[in-house]
C-alpha cells in the first residue's frame, strides 16, 4: 500500500477485482479509454483484461481508495514506451459519489508519483475529451499542459468530438510532497459503500 494525502494506492486484487466487474462498465470508465467500444464488458473481458495487466511489462492496473478503505476507482500506468521513458496516466471512478472530487484529484497526483519517483519516467501522456471539463481539470490542477487538440477525432454518441492531448514533463513536476499541500486536499468524508457478497453457488450444480 502506499499512502497518499487522502487516499491509499492499493493492489488491484481479490476485492477490486469484484468492483472491476461494474466498473468496466461505468460511463467514467468509457471516457477513461476513449479509444476502446463502447460496449459492454463480460465477466470474461473483464477477467481477461487484469491477466492482461499482471502479465504486461509496460503497463500497471492500481486501486485507489478513500482513508476508511472504501474503494473509489482505478489508475492505469499504461504503454510504457521504455525507450523514450514515457507512459500513458489514466483514472477512472468506479464509485461516482467521488467523480470531481479531491480523491480523485489525490490518486491522480499519487500515480504521477510512482511514474515519475519510483519508475523514473520522463513524461507522461493523458488525453481527455473535449467536454469532459471534470476529468481535464484534475489533470490541469496536477499540472498537465494542453499540447494539441485532435479535431473531431472520437465518435461519441453519434457525433465527432474533439480530443485534447496533454502532457507533464519530468522537469515540471515538483515531487508529491510539494504539490500535495499546495492543492488544499479536502477528504469527501462519504460513507462506505458496503463490500459486494460473495456469488452464492448453484447448489443443484453441487450435488
Amino acid at each position: 500500500m502506499l499512502e497518499g494525502t487522502i487516499v491509499d494506492l492499493v493492489p488491484f486484487e481479490d476485492d477490486y477485482a469484484t468492483y472491476l466487474k461494474q466498473w468496466m462498465n461505468e460511463e467514467s470508465w468509457f471516457r477513461a479509454r476513449p479509444f476502446d467500444r463502447r460496449e459492454p464488458h463480460t465477466e470474461h473481458d473483464v477477467k481477461k483484461f487484469i491477466e492482461d495487466m499482471e502479465k504486461s511489462d509496460h503497463g500497471q492496473l492500481i486501486g485507489f481508495q478513500a482513508k476508511n478503505g472504501d474503494p473509489i476507482g482505478g489508475l492505469l500506468y499504461d504503454h510504457e514506451w521504455t525507450r523514450v521513458r514515457k507512459a500513458a496516466a489514466i483514472f477512472f471512478v468506479g464509485d461516482m459519489r467521488y467523480e470531481g472530487s479531491d480523491e480523485v484529484l489525490d490518486g491522480l497526483l499519487m500515480l504521477l508519483r510512482y511514474s515519475f519517483e519510483t519508475r523514473g519516467m520522463h513524461r507522461m501522456d493523458a488525453s481527455v475529451l473535449a467536454f469532459d471539463e471534470t476529468r481535464l481539470d484534475a489533470y490541469r490542477r496536477a499540472g498537465f499542459v494542453h499540447e494539441g487538440t485532435l479535431r473531431q477525432h472520437v465518435r461519441w454518441d453519434a457525433a465527432y468530438v474533439d480530443l485534447h492531448m496533454l502532457g507533464l514533463l519530468e522537469s515540471e513536476w515538483p515531487g508529491y510532497a510539494q504539490i500535495a499541500p499546495t492543492l488544499g486536499l479536502q477528504a469527501s468524508d462519504l460513507e462506505p459503500k458496503p463490500k459486494p457478497e460473495p456469488e452464492k453457488k448453484d447448489e443443484k450444480k453441487d450435488k
